[in-house]
């Protein structure tokens, strides 16, 4: 799921880079971070819809700016015409997903409402501080079949999780559970590789903790977010790493 979220905002970034002048982001971190054993606040759904709002850093002419991206879908059917607000900016609906630049802040509040009613609401997300960037790893990296891949990437602030994946041709093959946020290593077991060129990528999650992977998956509740199931996060990615598996 959150490899479908590069790709999307990847197309997005381009188009906002030519077309919306970026603010870069302000770092306004304090220095107590967030708790390693924390949680989400998590909220019983009051409503039929599903909600899978993330706060997405990427890298610009300006540095790091953040962009929305959001999906919302009631009984599984996509939502096309909910009025969406990100702090004060409204979200326009393209491609089945809300997605528009955000003006700088340091956190973030959302309000959704649809056909008059106020169906989600969440409030205090903040976007991690940086890009992640896998350390041990460069793309043409020749790695043998059937054998550990350790993944190891740098520290970041305002995460309050760690998630890796690989992938082939752009289908996941490989997806870590959430990390605990002083996690800077990871060990993909080699029976996730066979001959081919896997990309591997690292996500810096903030406002999900270890042990809230189904928000991820099947989400029965709402993390971080009042009224429908699903979540409400801040998230930036590395860039792929490209590695050779060979017999």
């Amino acid at each position: 799921m959150i490899k479908k979220v590069l790709l999307a905002m990847l197309m997005a970034s381009l188009m906002f880079s030519v077309q919306i002048s970026i603010m870069g982001c302000e770092d306004n971190n304090d220095d107590s971070g967030p708790d390693v054993s924390g949680s989400a606040d998590q909220f019983p759904s009051s409503n039929d819809y599903k909600v899978n709002a993330r706060i997405v850093g990427i890298v610009s002419f300006g540095g790091l700016s953040t962009c929305a991206d959001i999906e919302i879908t009631k009984d599984g059917a996509i939502i096309e015409d909910a009025l969406v607000l990100v702090n004060s900016d409204t979200i326009p609906f393209d491609f089945g997903v809300y997605q528009a630049s955000l003006s700088t802040s340091n956190n973030y509040e959302l309000t959704i409402t649809h056909d008059g009613n106020l169906i989600a609401s969440g409030e205090g997300v903040r976007s991690p501080g940086d890009i992640p960037v896998i350390t041990n790893l460069d793309s043409g990296d020749v790695h043998q079949k059937d054998s550990d891949l350790t993944v190891k990437w740098n520290s970041i602030s305002n995460v309050t999780s760690w998630q890796v994946t690989s992938s082939v041709y752009g289908s996941q093959t490989y997806e870590s559970p959430l990390l605990p946020l002083d996690a800077r290593s990871h060990i993909i077991p080699g029976v996730n590789f066979s001959s081919g060129n896997y990309d591997i990528q690292v996500s810096a999650i903030s406002g999900l903790y270890p042990g809230d992977d189904a928000a991820l998956s099947d989400p029965q509740v709402g993390y971080d977010i009042e009224g429908p199931k699903g979540y409400f996060i801040g998230i930036t990615q590395s860039g792929n790493v490209e590695i050779i598996v060979t017999d």
